[in-house]
């Protein structure tokens, strides 16, 4: 009984008293994080001064409430279901909770100094992954060498295209207007989503327009892919204005094929 009690008495010393879920990078790039999903657990985030990062939920989430203990010394613009965010004062320590349509996020907030933009530490986006949206298994934690491949592979086709079959994408798209910087080097569609290859993906994107039948333009969102910057829309035509250039962007086969 002596020896039970000692036990037990040095089990609560050295256990925490509080626990929080932490992102983990994936694959050889560790500054695009995943964390699992778990209701009723408080998530640590991290940002870094003068660099931004993203938080990005569920894709059939939408941000409905973001509340912070202390909002001033963060930059917070949220997005559909992305937040974009950035420390931009000292002592930026604070708690802040999301409520989505869907669930409702806790998060520990810090930040801190980064060595450089190569720091592993960065969080260029933290992704939630779910235990229902198909992607989950893949993730999670897997000591084999083939579990953590498919899990990278898994990342690689949920975020970008996979030009290994061609076949499967639609390259029939044509260019219009004055030569500039904010021309598209590349794109195709797959059917769901459009992808816009850039000469230089850091550089200042162009907003990018949604043009309609009544040749109305409506802005539209979009994420970073690798190389890419992926619309979740197909049309037949876009429009990608940025100071005083412009470019349009005409979908040849939007008409022939069944979107």
């Amino acid at each position: 009984m002596l020896r039970l009690m000692i036990f037990l008495a040095f089990f609560l010393q050295v256990m925490p008293s509080k626990a929080t879920t932490v992102p983990r990078g994936i694959g050889n790039e560790n500054r695009i994080k995943i964390i699992n999903y778990k209701p009723n657990t408080v998530f640590r985030f991290v940002g870094h001064y003068t660099y931004q990062s993203i938080i990005e939920f569920g894709l059939d989430e939408e941000i409905d409430t973001i509340s912070m203990g202390t909002p001033t010394p963060w930059q917070i613009v949220p997005a559909g279901n992305r937040i974009f965010l950035k420390p931009v004062e000292d002592d930026a320590t604070t708690n802040m909770t999301v409520i989505t349509n869907k669930r409702m996020y806790f998060f520990e907030m810090h930040a801190e100094d980064a060595t450089d933009i190569d720091d592993d530490n960065l969080s260029f986006v933290v992704k939630f992954v779910y235990p229902d949206d198909g992607i989950y298994s893949s993730f999670a934690v897997n000591s084999s060498n083939s579990g953590a491949s498919q899990a990278i592979r898994t990342l690689s086709s949920y975020h970008g295209p996979d030009l290994t079959h061609p076949e499967l994408y639609n390259f029939n798209y044509k260019i219009s207007g004055k030569r500039s910087d904010i021309e598209p080097l590349q794109i195709f569609d797959d059917g769901e989503f459009t992808y816009f290859k850039f000469r230089n993906i850091n550089a200042e994107i162009p907003a990018i327009f949604l043009v309609d039948s009544d040749n109305r333009e409506g802005i539209i969102n979009y994420r970073i892919a690798g190389k890419y910057v992926v619309v979740e829309r197909v049309a037949a035509k876009f429009t990608l204005r940025h100071g005083k250039s412009t470019i349009c962007v005409f979908n040849e086969s939007y008409n022939s094929i069944d979107y």
